[in-house]
């Protein structure tokens, strides 16, 4: 009877092992799976914060970079190094942007006060080209005209070579001075019925020699652009435009009369007196300037083009201007604008010697001109700037083209 019971526990033992297992088996695999799931969320909620962390990592580059536009940061150090730490990383070095495209724009259109010294190379072309359709007689019965047709063309080209400073006396009041070589060539054209008549006339020597200074009244805030009060003064080194003789050339019946010398300065003394602004609005900078000029009376020996000294005052007409624009950097080393400008001049006078001020007719000015411009940083301390300008009224020159080399030490 033991042996029998023996026997047949075995067969309950194994099928209690069995039912065991069946048991344990569901609990496992529901283990597994938690297991898995958890380590899903686990990798999930990793990645968000990995993209949380770079999110801010960038925004903080961006306030950087704003801040250093703002402060006018020293353009010298290009490359800034700053260590943040992340969490459960070690130290990471990361390089904030160079604003050297940002300083040549300040440069260009506002004033740079983080470098003590500025020396500037540069180069201006204006063409101008003016076509006029002269009658010589008159009109029969209102309709029929009787008499010659004359086309007077004159066009001009003006080379001005010149060299440009600023020194930094402190981080608010910056001197400079400019000085211009003008080399320009007149071309007369007058025809006739047919026949023409050509002459050309060139001069070339020292211009009008500026001297600047700007003071930094505000610095920019959230609320407020940057406002630069700038002075500047012209004195009459070159040559003047008053006195000079004509010359008369005979071509067949065809007669044209034109300057023995043209001027490389305007003979008088003048001053400037203008605001500009700078407001950074990422990702562009606005700019806006707004002055006046104001030019003194000067005495000459022979203000008249007749033979024989005729003796006199001349005063130059006061002008008003003003540009607005805005630039984009395009990247660490360039930055492009544009931009409007524009100047109204009132007629000048003479007043010959014991006579009053007589109004010269026709002498006002409106020089309207539309300016696309290009910085480029070559390297640290050496840019380049480039600026095409398109006239927008019959005053302002047809087209300009200038290039500068700011060198900062």
């Amino acid at each position: 009877m033991m042996n029998r019971a023996f026997t047949l526990g075995r067969p309950s033992v194994h099928i209690s092992l069995f039912a065991l297992t069946l048991t344990l088996n569901p609990l496992a695999q529901a283990a597994d799976v938690t297991i898995a799931s958890e380590a899903e969320q686990l990798k999930f909620e990793i990645q968000q914060l990995k993209l949380i962390n770079d999110k801010q990592a960038q925004t903080l580059r961006q306030m950087e970079k704003r801040l250093s536009i703002v402060e006018q940061g020293d353009s010298n150090s290009a490359v800034k190094t700053a260590t943040q730490k992340v969490a459960g990383k070690p130290d990471v070095v990361k390089e904030a942007l160079p604003s050297a495209s940002i300083d040549n724009m300040m440069d260009e259109e506002h004033a740079l006060f983080s470098n003590d010294l500025t020396l500037e190379l540069g180069m201006n072309y204006s063409h101008y080209d003016r076509k006029e359709l002269v009658l010589e007689g008159f009109l029969a019965l209102d309709a029929i005209f009787l008499g010659d047709i004359a086309v007077d063309d004159v066009s001009a080209d003006i080379f001005t070579f010149d060299m440009t400073g600023r020194y930094n006396i402190n981080d608010h009041w910056q001197l400079g001075i400019n000085v211009p070589f003008v080399y320009r060539e007149t071309t007369f054209q007058r025809n006739v019925n047919g026949v023409g008549a050509e002459a050309s006339v060139n001069e070339a020597a020292l211009g009008d020699i500026t001297l600047t200074s700007a003071y930094k009244l505000f610095t920019e805030t959230e609320n407020r652009p940057d406002i630069v009060w700038n002075l500047s003064i012209k004195t009459p080194t070159g040559s003047n435009p008053y006195g000079t003789q004509n010359v008369t050339r005979t071509v067949g019946d065809d007669v044209i009369t034109y300057p023995k010398e043209l001027p490389t300065g305007s003979g008088l003394w003048s001053i400037s007196n203008s605001l500009s602004f700078v407001k950074t609005t990422d990702p562009a900078i606005i700019f806006a300037n707004i002055g006046y000029t104001y030019n003194l009376a000067g005495n000459f020996d022979d203000i008249s083009s007749s033979s024989g000294d005729q003796p006199g005052d001349v005063r130059l007409g006061n002008s008003i201007y003003y540009g607005l624009g805005m630039a984009f950097a395009l990247n660490e080393r360039m930055s492009t604008s544009l931009s409007l400008s524009q100047r109204i001049s009132q007629n000048g006078e003479t007043r010959l010697k014991g006579s009053s001020w007589e109004e010269i007719f026709g002498s006002d000015g409106n020089a309207a001109t539309f300016n696309v411009g290009v910085t480029y940083a070559l390297s640290e301390k050496l840019s380049m700037s480039t600026s095409l300008g398109l006239g927008l009224t019959p005053d302002a020159s047809d087209f300009s083209l200038s290039i500068k080399f700011p060198y900062r030490f």
